[in-house]
């Protein structure tokens, strides 16, 4: 359970650190700048966000397989970082509470496009921020089907493919195992408090943040 608990760690950090690096800069080019290809991305982020993830797991894991990465932190870590509802979620804040003029000062005052998101676009941005954080961190914890084709050793599963492994040894669900099985109901029982533990501590740390980014686009800024 230490060894999942641990790797869940490791791959839902991961994976919130490489969403924001990837869906907060790619929302606000979205919502306010001007380029080539903008509605097609934009369709495309749409597209994407709406189509279900396991039908993306077979072909990601074809993909992963001819480049010899099945069974390592990138296959579970590299998939779950382009998240699009985050690129979208970032696209509607950007849109509606970042005023257009604050951002023309800004650049008037001589500050190139990456100094302007740097220093006035992503300090404005915190709600968003913690709120794309906070869904992408419960996405990747909850994350199951994923982890379970691509990670076939059990000691890289995270603790939601884990707590399969200690289902099917409970002889309460699976009677094949016998009455002398490894685990035991509290023990499940136990390990599901557990695993649940960490969303509720980050939820309960970043509730106020929370609210600020649900919130945020209701109304034009």
């Amino acid at each position: 359970m230490a060894t999942w608990m641990g790797n869940s760690v490791l791959y839902a950090a991961l994976s919130v650190a490489l969403t924001l690096l990837v869906s907060i800069p790619a929302g606000y080019a979205l919502a306010l700048t001007r380029f080539r290809g903008r509605r097609l991305l934009l369709v495309v982020t749409l597209v994407v966000m709406l189509m279900p993830a396991t039908a993306l797991v077979l072909p990601i894991f074809l993909e992963f397989s001819y480049l010899g990465l099945v069974n390592t932190t990138a296959s579970v870590v590299l998939p779950m970082s382009f998240f699009p509802f985050g690129v979208y979620l970032t696209y509607i804040y950007f849109s509606t509470s970042v005023p257009a003029e604050l951002l023309d000062s800004a650049r008037l005052d001589g500050c190139g496009e990456s100094a302007t998101f740097a220093r006035v676009a992503l300090p404005l941005a915190k709600p968003v921020v913690a709120l794309v954080a906070f869904f992408s961190f419960v996405t990747n914890w909850n994350n199951f089907f994923l982890p379970y084709v691509m990670l076939p050793d059990s000691d890289n599963y995270p603790m939601q493919v884990g707590l399969t492994q200690m289902l099917a040894a409970t002889p309460t669900f699976n009677p094949v195992v016998g009455a002398n099985a490894e685990v035991q109901p509290p023990e499940l029982v136990l390990a599901t408090l557990l695993s649940i533990t960490p969303v509720l501590l980050v939820f309960l740390f970043s509730q106020r943040f929370l609210v600020a980014g649900l919130t945020a686009g209701a109304t034009k800024g």
